[in-house]
């Protein structure tokens, strides 16, 4: 089985008041990695070099998640240097952002090609995620720029949210198996319907079972992440995980 992180955007206002303590708990409840929200981190949180050497002290496995889109609004690519600047002193394993204004035949590819040497030289695993957004959450425009990127052996894979699927009216279980060979990396939540939209809300060992259908769609040497509010202890959702994973 590969790694499984957890995110902090899982956790609340109160955990993330201070880093050390989070990072050893969940380096004690045996996770191998923490996924890093850009989106998170203000003045009061750790530095990213000083987040490095606390997960490196714990032996934890740092991801970057970058509330970005990676094309703009004129289809171009974005600059990329802050986030790979960042990710390097994170030292991230993986960097994800979301697709944005990707049109195929107007967005030029070799740009990207350029950049992504850097994230790969430095041990970088270089993703997208299909997030909530008609641009970066429909199937068939990731289908297209990941069609493109492999036809010019461009190095991006997938970052799979089993649960943004709903969000944008696909059905996940197509989805999942249309693009399993891209993905490197899962974020686990489960996602219903409710008066006021759609919520994500913890995975469950005996109800909620959408997300062990998916999982099963899914190579076991994925990486995974548990991203919903953590309501228990975060030992139990790991071992839920990791049964569902062996016994595939």
């Amino acid at each position: 089985m590969a790694n499984v992180l957890v995110t902090m955007n899982a956790f609340s206002e109160k955990a993330l008041s201070s880093y050390p303590e989070l990072f050893s708990a969940i380096s004690r409840a045996g996770f191998d990695g923490v996924e890093i929200r850009r989106e998170l981190l203000t003045k009061e949180t750790p530095k990213l070099a000083e987040i490095k050497t606390l997960l490196t002290e714990l032996k934890l496995i740092p991801y970057y998640s970058c509330p970005v889109s990676l094309f703009g609004a004129d289809h171009q690519l974005v600059d990329l240097t802050l986030y790979y600047k960042e990710a390097t002193e994170l030292g991230a394993a993986l960097i994800k952002f979301s697709l944005g204004d990707y049109q195929d035949g107007i967005s030029k590819m070799h740009p990207l090609a350029d950049a992504l040497r850097y994230f790969t030289e430095a041990g970088i695993r270089f993703t997208i995620e299909n997030d909530q957004t008609a641009a970066g959450g429909k199937l068939s425009r990731l289908q297209s720029f990941f069609a493109k990127c492999r036809s010019a052996d461009i190095p991006v894979y997938l970052t799979c949210d089993i649960g943004n699927w709903q969000y944008t009216g696909e059905d996940p279980e197509r989805a999942v198996a249309a693009l399993k060979d891209q993905v490197v990396y899962v974020h686990i939540k489960e996602v219903i319907e409710t008066e006021a939209g759609y919520a994500t809300i913890p995975i469950g060992r005996f109800d909620r079972q959408k997300w062990k259908r998916l999982l099963k769609l899914l190579p076991n040497d994925t990486a995974f992440a548990l991203e919903f509010p953590v309501q228990s202890e975060m030992e139990d959702y790991l071992d839920m995980l990791k049964e569902e994973v062996y016994v595939k």
